[in-house]
């Protein structure tokens, strides 16, 4: 099996955005002091330089220096956030969840789906489409308001079989009896095996895929060995 799909947002790197703010203060620092040599060294004996403009920008540097000192202070402090955030959700390993997720990984096992129908529909059609937004199988779907469980084994419009290691995701169309659209809610039932600090945020790894931990909108039970 290949590694897990992550469903986590894509944010940008925080453990080196000060490293890289300091190497490059210390490059536009350098290149300062030796323009400001250079200007001392040739400057008019008889019109020497006003020294207030190079003692802004040195003030300037000063204050450039202290913040990016402040935000490497916050990085250590989220990374020890996190770290104790992973040991605290070692108590959901095992936990069956309720994840704020319309995409899944399909691994060959059912993927589970849930969605809720705000009110009653006249009808309603539930699709699985691939990462290219193309539909890939159909059913009609419940009508009743409230929740309703879909489970997908991967099967196909043309009776072939998804591929595994892939992610799909399920879309729910409905309306009512004045073809008004309903809009429903999704989500996906999982059960959680890993926790995953890589990502700049709390994860929780699953058969299904990597999912932010603030995705999470329920804990349904524990699994039964």
């Amino acid at each position: 099996m290949s590694d897990l799909i992550s469903f986590v947002p894509t944010a940008a790197s925080t453990g080196s955005n000060a490293s890289v703010s300091k190497a490059t203060l210390s490059n536009n620092f350098d290149t300062f002091l030796t323009i400001l040599t250079a200007q001392i060294q040739n400057q008019d004996p008889l019109q020497p330089m006003d020294s207030t403009q190079f003692t802004q920008q040195l003030v300037q540097f000063s204050g450039v220096e202290q913040q990016i000192r402040v935000n490497s202070q916050l990085e250590t402090l989220i990374k020890a956030t996190n770290a104790g955030a992973g040991a605290s959700l070692s108590g959901y390993l095992g936990q069956t969840a309720e994840i704020d997720s319309t995409g899944a990984e399909f691994t060959g096992d059912t993927v589970r789906w849930r969605y809720q129908l705000p009110s009653d529909a006249a009808s309603s059609t539930v699709t699985v489409t691939d990462g290219a937004g193309k539909v890939l199988y159909s059913r009609t779907g419940a009508t009743k308001a409230g929740t309703h469980e879909f489970d997908w084994n991967g099967e196909l419009n043309n009776g072939g079989r998804a591929a595994t290691d892939k992610p799909y995701w399920i879309s729910v169309v409905a309306e009512d009896a004045n073809q008004k659209a309903i809009k429903p809610s999704h989500s996906l039932v999982t059960t959680i095996t890993g926790v995953d600090l890589t990502h700049g945020e709390p994860a929780l790894t699953t058969p299904a895929g990597v999912f932010a931990f603030s995705d999470i909108n329920r804990l349904l039970n524990k699994t039964k060995n």
